[in-house]
Protein backbone atom coordinates (compact mmCIF):
# COMPACT_ATOMS: atom_id res chain seq x y z
CA UNK A 1 0.00 0.00 0.00
CA UNK A 2 1.38 3.24 -1.22
CA UNK A 3 0.53 6.53 0.48
CA UNK A 4 -1.30 7.44 -2.87
CA UNK A 5 -3.41 4.27 -2.16
CA UNK A 6 -4.13 6.15 1.32
CA UNK A 7 -4.90 9.16 -0.40
CA UNK A 8 -7.56 7.88 -2.70
CA UNK A 9 -8.97 5.18 -0.55
CA UNK A 10 -9.59 6.65 2.87
CA UNK A 11 -10.99 3.49 4.66
CA UNK A 12 -7.70 1.34 3.80
CA UNK A 13 -5.79 1.42 7.10
CA UNK A 14 -1.76 2.58 7.49
CA UNK A 15 0.20 2.15 10.40
CA UNK A 16 1.55 5.49 10.73
CA UNK A 17 5.13 5.73 13.18
CA UNK A 18 5.25 8.03 15.78
CA UNK A 19 8.86 9.41 16.24
CA UNK A 20 10.19 11.00 19.31
CA UNK A 21 13.35 13.12 17.81
CA UNK A 22 13.55 15.00 21.53
CA UNK A 23 13.62 11.87 23.41
CA UNK A 24 16.10 10.78 20.77
CA UNK A 25 18.47 13.62 21.40
CA UNK A 26 18.13 13.02 25.37
CA UNK A 27 19.15 9.63 24.98
CA UNK A 28 21.85 9.82 22.96
CA UNK A 29 23.01 12.38 24.79
CA UNK A 30 22.95 10.11 28.23
CA UNK A 31 24.60 7.92 25.49
CA UNK A 32 27.18 9.57 24.18
CA UNK A 33 28.29 10.63 28.10
CA UNK A 34 28.89 6.88 28.90
CA UNK A 35 30.37 6.15 26.08
CA UNK A 36 32.60 8.82 26.73
CA UNK A 37 33.39 7.55 30.42
CA UNK A 38 34.20 4.05 28.72
CA UNK A 39 36.15 5.31 26.27
CA UNK A 40 38.01 7.36 29.19
CA UNK A 41 38.42 5.06 31.37
CA UNK A 42 39.92 1.96 29.63
CA UNK A 43 42.51 4.64 27.57
CA UNK A 44 41.21 4.37 24.47
CA UNK A 45 41.06 7.82 23.99
CA UNK A 46 42.71 10.50 26.26
CA UNK A 47 41.10 12.57 29.31
CA UNK A 48 40.91 16.14 26.82
CA UNK A 49 38.01 17.99 25.93
CA UNK A 50 38.01 17.88 21.97
CA UNK A 51 37.61 13.69 21.73
CA UNK A 52 34.91 13.64 24.85
CA UNK A 53 33.15 16.27 23.10
CA UNK A 54 33.09 14.73 19.94
CA UNK A 55 32.39 11.25 21.29
CA UNK A 56 28.75 12.73 23.25
CA UNK A 57 28.57 14.68 19.66
CA UNK A 58 28.53 11.29 18.21
CA UNK A 59 25.96 9.66 20.81
CA UNK A 60 23.64 12.36 20.69
CA UNK A 61 23.41 11.92 16.56
CA UNK A 62 23.04 8.31 16.75
CA UNK A 63 20.40 8.46 19.96
CA UNK A 64 18.30 11.10 17.47
CA UNK A 65 18.82 8.73 13.86
CA UNK A 66 17.62 6.04 15.80
CA UNK A 67 14.63 7.68 16.97
CA UNK A 68 13.48 9.00 13.73
CA UNK A 69 14.58 6.04 11.52
CA UNK A 70 14.68 3.28 14.22
CA UNK A 71 11.78 0.22 14.23
CA UNK A 72 8.68 1.17 15.59
CA UNK A 73 7.48 -1.02 19.28
CA UNK A 74 4.85 -2.53 18.97
CA UNK A 75 1.75 -1.36 21.41
CA UNK A 76 1.64 -3.02 24.97
CA UNK A 77 -1.89 -3.71 24.35
CA UNK A 78 -5.38 -3.18 22.56
CA UNK A 79 -6.80 0.17 22.52
CA UNK A 80 -9.15 0.82 25.60
CA UNK A 81 -12.92 1.13 24.84
CA UNK A 82 -15.18 3.81 25.60
CA UNK A 83 -17.10 3.53 28.51
CA UNK A 84 -20.59 3.39 27.52
CA UNK A 85 -22.90 6.13 27.10
CA UNK A 86 -25.64 6.70 30.40
CA UNK A 87 -28.89 5.17 30.20
CA UNK A 88 -31.59 7.47 28.63
CA UNK A 89 -33.79 6.84 31.23
CA UNK A 90 -31.84 9.20 34.05
CA UNK A 91 -30.95 11.21 32.02
CA UNK A 92 -34.04 13.89 31.88
CA UNK A 93 -37.29 13.97 33.69
CA UNK A 94 -40.37 13.45 31.71
CA UNK A 95 -42.97 15.54 31.09
CA UNK A 96 -45.47 13.56 32.43
CA UNK A 97 -44.72 13.21 36.04
CA UNK A 98 -45.55 15.40 38.57
CA UNK A 99 -43.05 18.04 40.13
CA UNK A 100 -42.48 16.92 44.25
CA UNK A 101 -44.37 18.88 46.78
CA UNK A 102 -41.67 20.66 47.95
CA UNK A 103 -40.56 22.36 44.23
CA UNK A 104 -43.89 24.97 44.88
CA UNK A 105 -43.27 27.81 47.03
CA UNK A 106 -45.00 28.41 50.11
CA UNK A 107 -47.75 30.92 50.45
CA UNK A 108 -46.14 34.83 51.54
CA UNK A 109 -46.56 35.61 54.49
CA UNK A 110 -49.31 38.44 55.50
CA UNK A 111 -49.02 42.16 55.02
CA UNK A 112 -48.91 43.81 58.70
CA UNK A 113 -50.25 47.02 57.23
CA UNK A 114 -53.44 45.32 55.88
CA UNK A 115 -56.32 45.82 58.19
CA UNK A 116 -57.98 42.02 59.04
CA UNK A 117 -61.40 41.42 57.21
CA UNK A 118 -62.13 38.10 59.09
CA UNK A 119 -63.78 40.30 62.20
CA UNK A 120 -61.84 38.88 64.83
CA UNK A 121 -59.72 41.62 67.04
CA UNK A 122 -56.96 40.48 68.86
CA UNK A 123 -56.95 43.16 71.13
CA UNK A 124 -57.40 41.89 75.06
CA UNK A 125 -60.19 44.05 76.65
Amino acid sequence: MTMTDVATNPTASATVKKSHPIRGILWGLMFGLGLALVLVVTTVITLAIAPVLITIAVGTIIGTLWSLFGPAKQPKGAAPTPPPPPPDDIAAPSPSQDPPASATPPPPPPDPDTPDVSGATTEDG
